[in-house]
């Protein structure tokens, strides 16, 4: 069954979701997923920290209160410092790929590695446990799903596949 997962933006503590390419304040983070676990049932939430993805961990409190809430995957800067906090509370963590980064040093934790590819990547998928296809490919999809990998892709995007497991888009409320 393939899942809805709202994608949220995080800046300096206050949730935004994105239309026509800007930014528009939704109010606070864990308010916000509350109401999407209460009204909607969402178990799982994608967040791009705009903050981490420059290199600081001004929001990271706000992960910890919303790991109880329900599951969160974060897309943050591929560096260790930002990364390791996140897995220590069971966060998801999104990294770009390909990276420098040497994702043997997660192997533990394996399972909340998704890897964020485009349709024109190339590189292993080894040491990531799921995948978000960010970009329309039906070929590449196919290629992951026969890899029985777990695949996100963004909601408006290969729409006619019902194999994936989760489309990421804005939430509704």
């Amino acid at each position: 069954m393939t899942m809805d997962v709202p994608i949220i933006y995080l800046q300096g503590k206050k949730a935004y979701k994105k239309q026509l390419g800007t930014l528009k304040p939704m109010g606070s983070a864990i308010k916000i997923a509350k109401r999407l676990r209460e009204r909607l049932g969402i178990e799982l939430i994608h967040i791009v920290d705009l903050d981490a993805l420059n290199g600081k961990r001004s929001n990271y409190d706000i992960y910890d209160h919303l790991t109880f809430i329900m599951y969160v995957q974060v897309e943050v800067k591929p560096d260790p410092k930002l990364i390791k906090p996140l897995l220590k509370i069971d966060a998801r963590v999104v990294i770009d790929l390909p990276t420098k980064l040497d994702l043997k040093q997660f192997e533990e934790k394996k399972r909340l590695i998704v890897g964020k590819i485009t349709p024109r990547f190339k590189g292993s998928l080894d040491d990531v446990h799921d995948v978000y296809l960010d970009g329309e490919s039906p070929s590449k999809l196919q290629e992951l799903l026969k890899k029985k990998r777990r695949v996100f892709v963004n909601i408006n995007q290969n729409k006619k596949s019902t194999k994936v497991f989760g489309r990421i888009g804005p939430p509704e409320l």
